[in-house]
């Protein structure tokens, strides 16, 4: 058997249903993880071939990943396909897909692409979506296979669905979806994904002023801890556009771990936030991982205090433009 380690996100989620189309993976188990627990899931597990898709390599365990991955790879199929930045040394059985400018659900459609059906490009176009990533070249020509509207329709049903769905507990509820989108469903057909979607739609519109009200705002970046419970990736949004910084930050204090804080890190196309988050979180003894304009990072409670006031003085700053004030866009020349 086959196992699919992926993300549960909409391009987790995607990644893991395209593989399922394929005869070969239709009976493959989907493992739902993240980078801070891959090692733990990797262990886990023996005698099987592995599909690793979406999955960041946490910087803080990445000989004991890739030593797990030579180890399954001298026996069995390794696939890791990922687009997330990724250090030196996967192993060289591991066929390792990897590219940074696209979504992982587009890298899984590629090379995949002979094995499946052709109404795949509807689930690779709602993974793309769903991480901000469907400008690709491939993504937009698939787009006028469909119509961009509809799509986004049912990209919203996806993300904010899986708001609900995706929380922990529901793996199982998780895994009906992935295989409801490899029979060739998508997200508008299922009644309980629309129904969740619209109830977090409308939880989000109730706390969204509350929130607007809360965060803290420094010289180039905005945050807030411990908001109320909802995507802390959407509240992120909701500051950087809000405060017209550069930078805004969701901190969230670990339950089961307050020592510990993750961010949710979102900025403007000006920055490429893996130039310098990273090493930022490194040096406060955590780690983080993402793309050029969203960045997640864990580290140590102690020290956010530093982490926040060493990122709102960094350098790299200096010399950016102002995020432009929608006032300053308002004004209109007659012709």
């Amino acid at each position: 058997m086959t196992i699919i380690f992926t993300h549960l996100d909409g391009d987790g989620v995607c990644c893991a249903a395209l593989i399922k189309m394929i005869p070969k993976y239709q009976d493959a188990y989907v493992y739902f993880t993240h980078p801070a627990g891959l090692k733990h899931d990797l262990s886990s597990i023996s005698g099987d071939d592995i599909v690793i898709c979406d999955i960041a390599i946490d910087l803080r365990k990445q000989q004991s990943i890739y030593a797990l991955l030579e180890q399954f790879s001298n026996e069995f199929s390794v696939i890791y396909i990922d687009h997330h930045a990724q250090p030196d040394g996967m192993p060289t059985n591991v066929v390792n897909i990897h590219d940074q400018n696209v979504s992982a659900t587009e890298l899984v459609y590629r090379f995949f692409y002979d094995q499946l059906p052709s109404w795949a490009d509807h689930i690779a176009l709602l993974g793309a979506i769903c991480d901000y990533l469907d400008n690709s070249p491939l993504m937009q020509r698939l787009v006028h296979h469909y119509e961009r509207r509809t799509l986004f329709l049912d990209a919203g049903f996806l993300a904010q669905g899986l708001k609900k769905l995706g929380r922990r507990g529901h793996y199982e509820k998780l895994r009906n979806l992935v295989q409801e989108f490899s029979s060739g469903k998508v997200p508008s057909d299922i009644k309980e994904l629309t129904q969740a979607a619209i109830a977090a739609t409308k939880a989000d519109n109730k706390k969204r002023p509350k929130i607007l009200e809360q965060y803290v705002s420094e010289k180039n970046i905005a945050w807030i801890q411990d908001p109320p419970s909802m995507s802390h990736s959407k509240i992120a949004h909701w500051i950087l556009g809000n405060s017209g910084k550069h930078i805004g930050l969701v901190i969230r204090t670990l339950n089961s771990k307050r020592q510990l804080v993750d961010i949710t890190i979102r900025g403007w196309r000006k920055l490429d936030l893996r130039t310098f988050i990273p090493a930022i979180a490194m040096k406060m003894g955590g780690s983080a991982g993402g793309h050029a304009n969203a960045v997640g990072c864990r580290i140590p409670q102690k020290n956010l205090k530093l982490f926040l006031r060493i990122l709102d003085g960094h350098e790299v700053f200096n010399g950016i433009e102002p995020v432009p004030s929608v006032e300053e866009l308002i004004p209109l020349k007659p012709n």
